[in-house]
């Protein structure tokens, strides 16, 4: 099957685009480099100005994002949309348009793109708000293969998909981002020359997912560097290495990591017994939709290495304790214990800030189990 850009069509303007036809098998990675010190990226895809923050790997944000994030949010200051570059010389071999419904909010529509600089890294934009005009005229119509749509985080999405091969010099305009009506702006790298991470149950995680890297090491150095000392959450700077955040923190035999409530693919009736991607040493209990008493939310906490209060994740072990949580955020307390390895109960008490009397604790009907 042909691609639908046209054959080679040449436009030589401030884009100095080349569309040319793909076989619908992949990507179409013919003529780019191997990757190395020559592919790195040059350029920032926000001029840095227009930089509040950027959120590090392994954000929380229950129920769509329960489990720690494999993308990275560029936050634009407070205002207008702002102008969004391409990063380097690449190649956009995916064009999406999202559809937002529901949710008591207006329809929102944005944009997003794969790409790569070299032929085994892969990048990704999302949450673009608007294309730029000549972008869009190079991509054509976005709306004529559609997935079927899905519900998350209280709102329906569908996604409309086009496999494109589109090479863009660095610099060139890409659309915009943030603004009224749109959050951040989404940069990811599936970076396929490295082993997978070492997730305890793989078959449940998005092979992307596997794969993702850091994508702002994947810059020179002196953009990298720029835009590291701007990784924060709420203007709390991310100081741990590795800066970047972490996207797996699965600890086998221990309570750390992906606990799933049932089959179902997403995040939301899941459950994520982590730490904060701003600040590791701040343990989070990431709650999606399946713990009674409690809706979707991030409770956090700080770690103990002994005892059963706020004792830290991967030290809980199937040693048939129940351990009890006090969140910094919350007027409420947690119970967690590991059942087995691949099984954890949890309940949630909402009246009670502290954990009481040891021997007391025990958990009742509204307790759910997780597993993996």
């Amino acid at each position: 099957m042909r691609s639908l850009v046209p054959a080679c069509t040449i436009v030589v303007a401030a884009w100095a685009v080349v569309a040319c036809s793909k076989d619908s098998s992949g990507p179409d990675l013919r003529g780019l480099p191997a990757c190395g010190p020559a592919t790195l990226l040059t350029v920032s895809p926000m001029a840095l100005s227009d930089i509040r923050e950027i959120s590090p790997l392994g954000n929380l944000n229950p129920p769509g994002h329960t489990f720690p994030t494999d993308h990275m949010y560029f936050y634009a200051n407070v205002g207008p949309a702002v102008p969004v570059t391409s990063p380097g010389a690449i190649r956009i071999t995916q064009a999406m348009i999202q559809k937002r419904t529901g949710g008591g909010q207006a329809e929102l529509d944005d944009y997003g793109l794969d790409f790569y600089s070299c032929t085994s890294h892969h990048f990704y934009f999302a949450h673009i708000a608007a294309l730029s005009a000549s972008l869009a005229t190079q991509l054509g119509a976005l709306d004529g293969s559609c997935n079927p749509s899905y519900m998350t985080g209280g709102f329906t999405y569908q996604q409309c998909r086009k496999n494109v091969s589109v090479d863009v010099l660095p610099g060139a305009s890409i659309g915009t981002a943030g603004g009224p009506t749109e959050g951040a702006l989404d940069l990811g790298l599936i970076d396929n020359d490295s082993p997978p991470l070492a997730f305890v149950d793989p078959g449940r995680v998005n092979p992307n997912t596997r794969y993702a890297a850091c994508p702002i090491d994947d810059f020179v150095a002196d953009v990298r560097d720029s835009l590291r000392v701007r990784l924060a959450v709420n203007g709390n700077v991310r100081t741990i290495a590795p800066v970047c955040g972490t996207v797996m923190q699965d600890e086998p035999n221990t309570a750390q990591g992906r606990w799933y409530f049932d089959a179902t693919s997403g995040d939301d009736h899941h459950l994520a017994l982590v730490h904060e991607n701003w600040d590791p040493t701040i343990g989070a209990f990431s709650i999606g939709t399946s713990l009674p008493g409690t809706t979707a939310t991030g409770l956090m906490f700080t770690p103990a290495a002994t005892g059963r209060v706020d004792r830290d994740f991967n030290l809980v072990t199937a040693d048939g304790k129940i351990y009890c949580y006090e969140p910094t955020n919350s007027a409420g307390h947690l119970f967690t214990q590991l059942v087995s390895n691949t099984q954890v109960k949890v309940e949630f008490f909402s009246v009670g800030a502290t954990c009481g009397d040891s021997t007391t604790w025990a958990f009742t009907a509204n307790a759910a189990t997780f597993n993996r």
